[in-house]
């Protein structure tokens, strides 16, 4: 069920695709020296792609409604000003181009279309090609409706960062490098060693928190939930801030104690220098984000 009834609006639509691995620059060179079942993989899903965007627009046409296609490696000032200026905007690729396109996303409905779902989980889009015209009828009439979840707002040093839909990962800027940081949450601080710390909504806390031992929420959940991965303990000392959940209201700094710290919002795709002595603050975003989206998938098992 939607959190509320709401008259969703068809225009102005913007349509933010993935660019194909077969497209990128010089990989027509590595594809003809790389195993042909691979290759076969990777020029399958950019054909997916075409037929996936086809199919789309063929069912937006229906409804008169034009749309702007802006790929996800050119978020540039214009493309931006357009997504926040959005009332649909509708996704063409994996998670990782979603959850691109949503840190610009203001007052529009995001809809997910996973146009690979054979070689991508698509976890965060509920459309693919084969349902997408029945989906999106179901949206024009009002009978399939948003639902309202919880984005991650954070603030670096006092300038506000644009939030995060999934989670953010804090660590050393070389894998194998220790993450030092101080964590202090409700009056309570701590030192830590670890290889990172992960920050994550219900919405990402199926994702890499998750992986890292954390607890699936309800996906209305409001709750921040935060877990360092492979804390270190020296001899039989325990950490009182290893895990947890923000209060609500709350707030979670962390302090880098690296000279080559980073902050990992929603992937790979945006990445924020945090070198020693920045200070970085989490809590739950004010606005939510309006995700087309299937509950079940974070049913917590």
């Amino acid at each position: 069920m939607p959190d509320s009834q709401e008259q969703v609006s068809l225009s102005p639509c913007v349509l933010v695709l993935k660019t194909p691995v077969a497209a990128r620059e010089r990989m027509a060179g590595r594809l003809a020296k790389s195993r042909p079942a691979l290759a076969g993989q990777v020029e399958d899903a950019a054909r997916e792609q075409e037929r996936t965007l086809l199919e789309v627009e063929a069912a937006l046409a229906k409804r008169g409604v034009e749309p702007l296609r802006i790929s996800v490696d050119a978020l540039d000032g214009k493309a931006e000003r357009a997504l926040e200026a959005a009332r649909l905007v509708i996704t063409i690729g994996g998670d990782g181009t979603l959850l691109a396109a949503s840190q610009w996303v203001t007052g529009a409905a995001l809809l997910g279309v996973n146009s690979a779902p054979r070689s991508s989980i698509g976890h965060l889009a509920l459309a693919r090609r084969t349902d997408f015209a029945r989906i999106f009828e179901r949206i024009a009439k009002g009978t399939l409706q948003p639902l309202h979840v919880t984005r991650l707002a954070v603030e670096l040093d006092g300038k506000p960062l644009r939030p995060a839909l999934n989670d953010v990962l804090l660590t050393h800027a070389r894998p194998a490098a220790t993450s030092r940081y101080r964590l202090s949450l409700g009056g309570r601080s701590e030192e830590h060693r670890s290889s990172g710390l992960w920050i994550a909504t219900a919405t990402g806390s199926t994702a890499g928190l998750r992986s890292a031992g954390g607890r699936p929420m309800p996906l209305r959940s409001r709750r921040i939930q935060f877990r360092a991965r492979e804390l270190y303990r020296e001899g039989s000392g325990s950490a009182l801030l290893a895990s947890g959940f923000l209060p609500p209201g709350g707030e979670l700094a962390v302090e880098s104690s690296m000279e080559q710290g980073w902050l990992f919002l929603d992937g790979s795709r945006r990445e924020v220098p945090f070198p020693f002595g920045a200070r970085a603050l989490f809590r739950a975003a004010p606005e939510p984000l309006r995700l087309f989206a299937d509950p079940a998938r974070w049913t917590p098992g």
